[in-house]
């Protein structure tokens, strides 16, 4: 976490080594404030009252490429960070505009843990650097004996490796729960992930009375195709079939690889005829696709479907047995077909 000194009489009671600082923050062009500040290793600056910047330390001139010639004596101090001029936090805390903080780095700062009135923050800079730089930067307001704010003082330092390595690290959770909820072959969501939804369906269900309709898909006679053609046909079948439900469904539907040649849909906010067109949609899209099996021969697969809506005091048990019911129905009457329970 970056150093910050809120005021003279904050560091000078900190750290016994420095008794006087008090007397140098006094008058903001103090030579010894810019050798004092020359030997932090953390990039710093100082502005006095009205914004203009008396100090600009040597660990600034790197993060910036600016010299301090070229900004002591102007209120350029925006200028590593922004396109145009805006308020860093510094002005911020020298115009004791703490709700200007939220506005300008809401979600990326917090009181400092160090210093009473100082604030931290991290935040992406796209104009600082080549490429831009992550930075972990602490403000607060400089005064005199007399408490009266002669100015503030502002230290950043460079965390982009360090954000690198979270986002990594994020990034690689997020593929491992990814991975552990998918088939890998469909890359639909695989049966254990289904029932976590399903439960949290029933919940919104019973809870904003939100209608939902659940769909329950078997492949027709898949165990004598992959009898006939093997099994590498068999998988190219779940795959084809798996992105043609990837393909039908709208953003707030959930398709799910349940078991074998077995698919089920979960639709939210839907009643049970808008669920029929989604059904249909899929149904068909196999029904009119052909599948290569053997050099100059393609099949046809059909599947069949049951499909329910949601009923008042259901539960998962219930919900799973009417659409179980509604499918072998399907299967009695002649398959390829959907009906609804």
């Amino acid at each position: 976490m970056a150093n910050s000194t809120s005021s003279a009489k904050t560091v000078a009671g900190s750290n016994s080594d420095l008794p006087a600082v008090s007397g140098i923050v006094e008058s903001l062009n103090e030579p010894m404030l810019g050798l004092l500040l020359d030997r932090i290793i953390l990039a710093a600056f100082v502005i006095d009252r009205h914004h203009v910047v008396r100090h600009w330390n040597s660990a600034m001139e790197q993060l910036s490429g600016l010299h301090r010639d070229e900004i002591i004596g102007t209120k350029d101090h925006w200028r590593p960070f922004y396109k145009a001029p805006r308020p860093c936090m510094a002005d911020l805390m020298l115009d004791g505009q703490i709700s200007d903080i939220e506005h300008y780095y809401e979600g990326k700062y917090k009181p400092s843990n160090l210093i009473a009135d100082a604030y931290d923050a991290e935040d992406f800079f796209p104009e600082c650097g080549e490429q831009g730089e992550w930075l972990h930067f602490s403000a607060a307001s400089i005064t005199n004996p007399a408490g009266e704010v002669i100015g503030a003082i502002e230290t950043l330092s460079v965390i982009s490796d360090r954000k690198k390595a979270e986002f990594a690290l994020l990034e690689r959770e997020r593929i491992y729960r990814e991975l552990s909820i998918t088939d890998n072959l469909t890359n639909l969501y695989n049966s254990r992930y289904f029932y976590q939804r399903l439960d949290e369906a029933l919940a919104n269900a019973r809870r904003y009375q939100h209608p939902f309709c659940l769909c329950f898909f078997d492949l027709d006679n898949f165990k004598q195709l992959n009898d006939r053609f093997g099994h590498i046909v068999g998988d190219k079948v779940l795959e084809t079939f798996g992105s043609m439900v990837r393909a039908s469904l709208r953003t707030t539907d959930t398709g799910y690889r349940y078991g074998g040649e077995e698919f089920v849909v979960l639709l939210p906010s839907t009643d049970l005829a808008e669920a029929c067109v989604v059904a249909e949609r899929i149904r068909q899209s196999l029904e009119h696709h052909r599948f290569p099996v053997r050099e100059g021969e393609k099949i046809g697969i059909t599947v069949s479907l049951g499909l329910t809506e949601y009923h008042v005091c259901d539960t998962a048990e219930s919900i799973m047995q009417r659409v179980d019911e509604a499918l072998y129905n399907a299967k009695r009457s002649g398959k390829n077909q959907l009906q609804t329970l």
